[in-house]
């Protein structure tokens, strides 16, 4: 196959052409790692942004229901008491006005 020389030459040149190609290989797979990590990164950070952002209003629209049915139920309960203690007052009124017709 040719002097050894020569064969040791070759097999040098194809030593650093393939530890060439590693090299460059492990800097494309490295850098598609890291684009992968920020891709990744970047959507879980967006997602949660918008989950957080998103929560917060609905919280705030609940809280907002919640305070208008308070006021709601607060109103027909103020009136329901009224029409009670009229009622009772009205109750109460009928035997002293017995008592006094006495």
């Amino acid at each position: 196959m040719g002097h050894p020389f020569l064969r040791k030459k070759i097999m040098k040149n194809v030593y650093l052409v393939l530890l060439g190609l590693f090299a460059t290989s492990c800097a494309t797979v490295s850098s598609v790692i890291e684009g992968g990590k920020d891709i990744a990164m970047t959507t879980v950070d967006k997602t949660v942004k918008t989950a957080g952002n998103i929560s917060s209003a609905a919280l705030q629209d609940v809280s907002g229901i919640v305070n208008t049915v308070a006021e709601t139920y607060d109103g027909v309960i103020t009136t329901v008491v009224e029409n009670i203690d009229e009622q009772t007052d009205a109750l109460q009124d009928k035997p002293e006005d017995k008592a006094e017709d006495k």
